[in-house]
Order: structure tokens, then C-alpha cells, then sequence
């Protein structure tokens, strides 16, 4: 009795699925005398009961593409995304449409459940469209290219732009106008959407939201995904920073910032800094009018004592923004080489450098080292743990895991 009940309810509740493509073809004539024909394909997949016929569960979906003259113009496999406008200029042409982005809103978290809920909202996007084709256009290739809002509204405002024919499938999906990763803008309050990750399930996002304290919803502006302010307040991951110029307050990257008051790393002040004179100059190093810095992964260096009139970074192959040198000084990474001599350094590969006394790793005189006889190794040895790049007739020289330097007596 006990299998009959089972196998009588799992055929009660086996489904199958049903699905149904439907195509819609919309041609429209624009006033510039090129034809567009829109494709819409939709697909409608229903999980049914074999046996019931109970519809269980629906999922929609559906795909766009349009041609311009035929095949001068092809823009297809965006997904779920919704064609709006297209811009015609002398170049070539460029397109907005619209993509659903589900984005994380909620934590629900117990004793025994950890769940994340999402939303849907609609993010702009924007194409332009790059043809390499030749000889009649036989040949060669197309593809549309990811531009930026500025860029856009640009061509946008000296070209030709047309509506593009489309079921404006998204008119029904809540929040349309404006998306968010981090920030949503409620009424009466601002939420601040926090994705981490965790565990063994490093993989996986999981999101904590919170209020942001004190926020006005009335003057509440999203900077980027960690940066907002209202008019009273600049916000960091949806926490308020204390004393920050409004006015003068400037994003410089997302580790640093500055203001009226100073240059920020990791939001606290750089001492010393002058936030209204601050700039990067090169990927690691930035200057002001009272000191020069260099830019580490989670870290700075004030460079002690440079003259920032002639300090230049050195240029060379090896070098990667290694090293900067003034009329007196020569610095590895913002750290002072104390024993070089400035007229006659130079980067010898990497992390290696000679002046015309002195072989030096890194920041540190090499004392060990014959000057002589001091040169690269063609190829690197591997030894356990250490690369082996250089040697002289005493010594070889390399680095571990650390990049500490490592000497071992020459076994030739």
C-alpha cells in the first residue's frame, strides 16, 4: 500500500515542460531613408503536470535583433535586452538599449537559513558599431563595441538619433529609471546594498543591506558603487565621513579621494597632503605642492625629501615605475636608495640597479656583490623555493616567495 501511494503521487506530480516561440517582424522606413526591420523572438516555457495538466510554473523571455538595409547593419545576441535608439553619424552608428540587471536587496539570516533576495532594475546601455569588412565588404568582420553615456549623448546631440520600433517590455518592471548596485534611493530613506564574499562559497555573493544613518532621499546622489553624498554629507559604503568639503571633494580612485582639507587613502588623511593641488602622475606615484607619493596595492610612501621640480620617474624597459630620481636622490618605490649616486644610475632589470660604485636590490646596497663581475643570468635557475636571476664570480642572487633577497655561494 505504502509504494502504491508513492508511485501514485509521483506520477501525480511528474511534469513536462511546454514551450512556445513566437516571432514578430516590424519593418519602418526612418526619415533618413534607411530601412529597419526588427525581429522579437519570445519563448514562453511552462512546467506542466503530465497528468493533471496543472500549469506549476512560467518563465518569459525575449530576444531582439534588427538589420538596417538587410545585412548592412546587424545587432543581435544581447539577450533579454530592448533596443531604444538608434544614431546615425557621419562615422558610423551607435545604439541605447535597455538590459534587466537582477540586483541583491535583502539578507535574510537565522539559526538555520541564509538567503539572499533580489530584484530586477534596468541598466542603460550603449554600442558603437565597427566595421572591418572589405573589398565590397565580402571580407572581414562586424562587431558593436561598448562606449560610454558621455561618448553617446555626444554623438547623440550632433547626429541623427531615431526611436526604434520595440513592445516596450519593460514598462511594467518596478524602478525603471534608475538602477542601482549599491545605493537604492527610497522615499523616505537610502539603502546600501553590501556584497561579500564568504566561506568555501568564496564564489558566491552574499548581500547585507542596511539604512544609511541621517541620509536626505531629496538630495541623495550616487557617486559610484561605494561613494555618495547628499547635501550635508559625503557616504562610503553607506557609512558618513567625517569632515569632508562638499564642494571640493573630489573621487580620485577607489582608494583615494581629496578635498579642500587634504588627500585620503582608504579614507584618513594623508598627512602632510594638499587635497586641491593633488594629482597621479603615471598608475603609482601622485604629487601635490607639498610632497610626492607613491601608490602601493594597500599601502603609500611619502618619498622623504625629494624635490619634486626635478624628480622624474625613470624611464626604461625594465623599470615598471620602479624608480624615481631627483637632483640629489634616487627612490625605489617611494623608499630612499641612500648610498646611490644620481648621475650614474641606473636600472639594470627589475629589481636590480648600479650606479657606478654600488650593485643594489631594491632600496639596499648589495654589499656582497663584486661590481666587476656582476651580471644577469641568460635564464633563471630554479632552486626550490628561490629564482636565481643574477651572479657574479662569488655569488648568486635571487628571491623567494617574499622577494627577500637570497645569496648563495657560487657552486661553479
Amino acid at each position: 500500500m505504502k509504494y502504491f501511494f508513492s508511485i501514485t503521487l509521483l506520477l501525480l506530480l511528474s511534469c513536462k515542460t511546454e514551450t512556445e516561440i513566437n516571432t514578430n517582424v516590424t519593418s519602418q522606413l526612418l526619415p533618413n531613408n534607411k530601412l529597419i526591420k526588427v525581429l522579437k523572438k519570445e519563448k514562453t516555457a511552462t512546467q506542466r503536470g503530465v497528468f493533471t495538466h496543472t500549469n506549476y510554473s512560467s518563465t518569459y523571455s525575449f530576444k531582439y535583433q534588427f538589420t538596417i538595409n538587410t545585412n548592412e547593419v546587424i545587432w543581435k545576441n544581447k539577450g533579454s535586452a530592448l533596443p531604444k535608439t538608434i544614431v546615425f553619424c557621419n562615422d558610423t552608428i551607435y545604439i541605447k538599449y535597455l538590459q534587466k540587471k537582477s540586483v541583491p536587496y535583502q539578507q535574510i539570516r537565522n539559526d538555520t537559513v541564509n538567503q539572499t533576495k533580489y530584484k530586477d532594475t534596468i541598466v542603460e546601455k550603449y554600442d558603437k558599431f565597427i566595421d572591418n569588412r572589405y573589398f565590397f565588404k565580402w571580407f572581414g568582420k562586424t562587431f558593436w563595441s561598448s562606449i560610454s553615456k558621455e561618448k553617446y549623448n555626444a554623438k547623440k546631440s550632433s547626429c541623427n538619433a531615431y526611436s526604434i520600433p520595440n513592445d516596450d517590455d519593460f514598462k511594467n518592471l518596478k524602478n525603471p529609471k534608475k538602477g542601482y548596485v549599491n545605493y537604492e534611493v527610497l522615499k523616505d530613506s537610502v539603502i546600501y546594498h553590501y556584497i561579500f564574499r564568504s566561506g568555501i562559497n568564496w564564489y558566491k555573493g552574499e548581500a547585507v543591506s542596511f539604512t544609511v544613518k541621517n541620509a536626505d532621499p531629496k538630495t541623495f546622489v550616487e557617486l559610484t558603487h561605494n561613494y555618495a553624498k547628499d547635501s550635508l554629507h559625503i557616504y562610503h559604503k553607506g557609512h558618513k565621513l567625517r569632515k569632508r568639503d562638499l564642494n571640493s571633494f573630489r573621487i580620485l580612485d577607489k582608494s583615494t579621494s581629496a578635498d579642500k582639507y587634504g588627500v585620503y587613502f582608504d579614507n584618513k588623511i594623508m598627512r602632510g597632503s594638499h587635497g586641491p593641488s593633488f594629482k597621479y602622475i603615471k598608475r603609482n606615484y601622485g604629487i601635490d605642492n607639498n610632497q610626492m607619493y607613491y601608490f602601493g596595492l594597500n599601502f603609500y610612501r611619502v618619498l622623504r625629501g625629494v624635490d619634486s621640480r626635478t624628480a622624474k620617474i625613470l624611464d626604461c624597459d625594465t623599470c615598471s615605475d620602479r624608480y624615481v630620481v631627483d637632483k640629489k636622490h634616487v627612490y625605489y618605490q617611494g623608499d630612499l636608495i641612500k648610498a646611490a649616486h644620481v648621475k650614474t644610475f641606473k636600472n639594470i632589470l627589475y629589481d636590480f640597479s648600479k650606479d657606478d660604485e654600488h650593485i643594489f636590490y631594491r632600496n639596499d646596497m648589495i654589499k656582497e656583490a663584486d661590481y666587476n663581475s656582476f651580471h644577469i643570468l641568460k635564464e633563471s635557475l630554479e632552486k626550490g623555493k628561490v629564482t636565481f636571476t643574477a651572479a657574479d664570480k662569488n655569488n648568486e642572487y635571487g628571491y623567494g616567495h617574499n622577494s627577500e633577497l637570497v645569496i648563495q655561494k657560487n657552486q661553479e
